[in-house]
Formats: structure tokens, C-alpha cells, sequence
């Protein structure tokens, strides 16, 4: 009776080890919507926003006939807050998606503060503004992002904004406007800045707290940890969405990340027990 009483405290004992190793599932910091942008878009996941022009509007806002033809819209732009301290030095990204049945998840990434790489330039610009801490993303394409059959009634058309950065305090949705082939405004909500300039890099002095930066052309760890930190990050957290029998159901990949890491965490957690039973079995032979 002993002998199995220790048994199973031992096993019980590597199943709770094992489950503690399994991190928390990747996503990027929870994207703020303003009331008036919440009032006529879906958020899904919390690092994920989206307006919707056509769909079921069982399932949420659609704004029909806000834009009388889907196949004009070339792009969008939105307008985000940020701690301009953590903008200019843990940076973010995600993307501008253009969701519908017919081009599925299309997203133009875009990339601020230290994420900003001159040598790798994104399709979505990084625009600052006149005001501290608040910027523009905007995309503007050269071809119609979404197709006239997705104004169909069985077809749904969605303009979003994805975000990966898992690390900064919080990123404020509060403006949004689809663009037509110039760029002139086929629809807009929330409150909107005027672009100002295309951001490069990040300086030190717009800094709200005034925190040092690696001097530019200088190697360090730092930087090597950053760029490994987008590239996790963009990896772990590209959305998808499919539409069946006229509904829209969103999935994250990070959510097949988990998964993985999961079943790493749980081999590692029967390695465990089979340690802690090895150990039992060793008890055992010399009581005997």
C-alpha cells in the first residue's frame, strides 16, 4: 500500500511539473478599438480588428452599401496610438488585411518604430503625424483588392488590421478610411490623422522618456534579440479566415503554435514522470 501511495504522489508530482513547462499561446498586445470604430466592426481576437462591407450580419456589424463598388477599393489606412517610448524601442507589426471569398486573407504587412528595416521596405507604409505617438498605417495598391463578385450577397468583404507585437503596452484603433485607386476616400470612421512623412527609422529624441538607442551601425545583442522576436512573432500569429455556407470563422495560427508547444511541453512531462517512476522503481528494489 506504501509502495503504490508513493507511486502515484510521484507521477502526480511530474504531471504538474510537466504542465507548468507549457507556456501561454503567442499573441500580439490586445488592439484598443474606439467606441465609434467598435460600433460598426468585429473583433474576433483581441489583436485583430476588422470593418466588414458585405457578409452575414448575423454574425455581427456589416456596413452594406457603405461603398458602392467593392472593386474600386485599392487600399486603406488606420489610424493607431502607441506609447512612443515602446514604439521607439520594443517596436511593432502586423498587417492590413483585405479579407473576402474571392482573395481570401490577403495582408500587406507593416512594420514601426524599431521594426522599421530600410533594407526590407513593407507594402503598408508607416506615416508619423503631428501629434506624439500617434501614426498612420496606410496601404495603396496598384490593383483592386477586392473583386465586384464579392458585393454578392453570399459573399462577404472585410478591411482589417492584425497586429504581432506581443510586448508593448497596448495599441489604440481610433481611425480608419478605404482608398480608392488615388487614394481619394471611398469610406471613413473614428477619428483620423493627417500623414505627415513615411517613417524610417526610429530617434532617440522622439523618445517620450528619453531612453537611450544603439547608435546606428553599431552591432549588439539587443538588436539580434529584437529581430528574433519579430520573426517568432510573425511566424506564430498569422490569422486565416474562411467562409462555408455563408459564415466567416476566424483562426489563428497561434493557436496551432500552442498546440505545438503543448505537445512539447507534455513529452516533456511524461519524460518526467517516466524519471520519477524510474526513481520509485529504484526505492523499491532496495527495500528489498
Amino acid at each position: 500500500m506504501k509502495i503504490s501511495k508513493i507511486l502515484a504522489g510521484m507521477s502526480a508530482a511530474a504531471i504538474v511539473a510537466s504542465m507548468a513547462m507549457i507556456p501561454a499561446s503567442a499573441a500580439g498586445t490586445k488592439l484598443n478599438v474606439s467606441d465609434d470604430l467598435a460600433k460598426i466592426g468585429r473583433q474576433t481576437q483581441d489583436d485583430l480588428f476588422a470593418v466588414f462591407f458585405n457578409g452575414d450580419e448575423s454574425e455581427g456589424a456589416v456596413n452594406k452599401d457603405a461603398i458602392s463598388d467593392l472593386g474600386a477599393v485599392y487600399g486603406a489606412s488606420f489610424t493607431i496610438k502607441v506609447d512612443n517610448n515602446d514604439w521607439n524601442t520594443i517596436g511593432g507589426g502586423g498587417s492590413i488585411n483585405f479579407n473576402s471569398k474571392s482573395g481570401d486573407w490577403n495582408a500587406k504587412d507593416w512594420a514601426g518604430g524599431s521594426w522599421v528595416e530600410d533594407d526590407k521596405p513593407k507594402d503598408t507604409l508607416c506615416y508619423t503625424t503631428e501629434e506624439e505617438g500617434t501614426y498612420v498605417l496606410e496601404y495603396l495598391g496598384d490593383a483592386p483588392v477586392f473583386a465586384t463578385t464579392d458585393g454578392d450577397a453570399d459573399n462577404y468583404a472585410a478591411v482589417g488590421i492584425n497586429n504581432w507585437a506581443a510586448d508593448l503596452k497596448g495599441i489604440d484603433v481610433v481611425g480608419m478610411k478605404v482608398l480608392g485607386a488615388d487614394g481619394n476616400v471611398l469610406f471613413e470612421a473614428g477619428s483620423n490623422k493627417d500623414k505627415k512623412e513615411v517613417q524610417k527609422k526610429p530617434v532617440a529624441e522622439e523618445s517620450s522618456s528619453g531612453a537611450d538607442s544603439t547608435p546606428s551601425g553599431t552591432d549588439s545583442k539587443k538588436d539580434d534579440s529584437k529581430k528574433d522576436d519579430k520573426s517568432s512573432a510573425a511566424a506564430t500569429s498569422t490569422v486565416a479566415t474562411s467562409s462555408k455556407s455563408g459564415t466567416t470563422t476566424t483562426a489563428t495560427s497561434s493557436a496551432a503554435a500552442s498546440d505545438n508547444v503543448a505537445a512539447t511541453g507534455a513529452t516533456a512531462g511524461l519524460a518526467l514522470a517516466g524519471v520519477a517512476l524510474a526513481g520509485a522503481a529504484i526505492v523499491i528494489s532496495k527495500r528489498k
